[in-house]
C-alpha cells in the first residue's frame, strides 16, 4: 500500500517530509522506510533527504535531469558542452554526463543512470546564466567561454570543430570574456580568427 501510494505522487523527487506527508506517518517512521526502500531498490537516493522512485528513472525528461543537476549540487547551473547541446550548437556528445559549473566544488558524482559532472568556477565567473522551466543553465555564449576558459588550463577537452560558431554572437562572447583571464581571451581571438580565416 504504502509504495502504491509513492508511486501514484507526481513528484519528480521525494525527500522524507514528502514521504512523511504523502503516508501519513512521522519523519523518523518515513526515514525508515526509505532506508528501506533503498535497500529493496525500490528508491534511488541522490544525496541526503533526495530520493527518486526506480520505477521513474526511465520516465524522466532531459529537463527533469538537468533539475536534479541544479538540486544535487547548489548552486550550480548547466553549461559546457551539455549546454551547447541543449542549444544545438554542438555535435560533440557527453555520454550521458550532465555538465555543471559550481561555486562548491568540482565532483564526479556517478549514481545508477544518473551522472553529473560538476567543475567549479571563482565566484567572480559565476554568471551569464539564466532560468528555463525549473532549472538555471548557462547562454549559449557563456556556456561556450566556460568551456574554452576550462581548456586553456588544460581542465577541459574542447572538440572545436563540433562547434556551430555561427550560432554564437560574436559581441556577446567579447562582453562575456572580458571578465575572464588573458589565457582564455587569446584562445577566443583565436578560434574565431580560424573560423574567419576558413569562411
Amino acid at each position: 500500500m504504502n509504495i502504491i501510494k509513492l508511486f501514484k505522487n507526481q513528484r519528480l523527487f521525494l525527500t522524507i517530509q514528502n514521504i512523511s506527508e504523502i503516508l501519513g506517518i512521522n519523519e523518523v517512521s518515513a526515514c525508515n522506510l526509505a532506508s528501506r526502500y533503498v535497500k529493496k531498490d525500490v528508491l534511488i537516493r541522490l544525496k541526503k533527504n533526495i530520493y527518486v522512485l526506480r520505477s521513474k528513472v526511465n520516465q524522466l525528461q532531459t529537463e527533469d535531469q538537468y533539475y536534479l543537476s541544479n538540486i544535487i549540487q547548489t548552486p550550480s547551473y548547466i553549461s559546457l558542452m551539455t549546454a551547447l547541446s541543449y542549444y544545438e550548437i554542438t555535435t560533440q556528445i557527453t555520454r550521458n554526463v550532465i555538465e555543471s559549473i559550481s561555486l562548491v566544488r568540482s565532483k564526479y558524482y556517478e549514481k545508477d543512470k544518473f551522472l553529473f559532472n560538476y567543475t567549479k568556477i571563482k565566484p567572480v565567473l559565476y554568471f551569464g546564466f539564466e532560468r528555463k522551466e525549473n532549472f538555471f543553465i548557462a547562454i549559449p555564449e557563456k556556456a561556450f567561454i566556460d568551456a574554452i576558459y576550462l581548456e586553456s588550463f588544460g581542465k577541459y577537452k574542447l572538440d572545436i570543430t563540433s562547434i556551430d560558431l555561427k550560432k554564437l554572437s560574436y559581441s556577446k562572447l567579447m562582453r562575456i570574456v572580458n571578465r575572464f583571464p588573458k589565457r582564455t581571451k587569446l584562445r577566443l581571438k583565436k578560434i574565431f580568427s580560424i573560423y574567419l580565416y576558413n569562411e
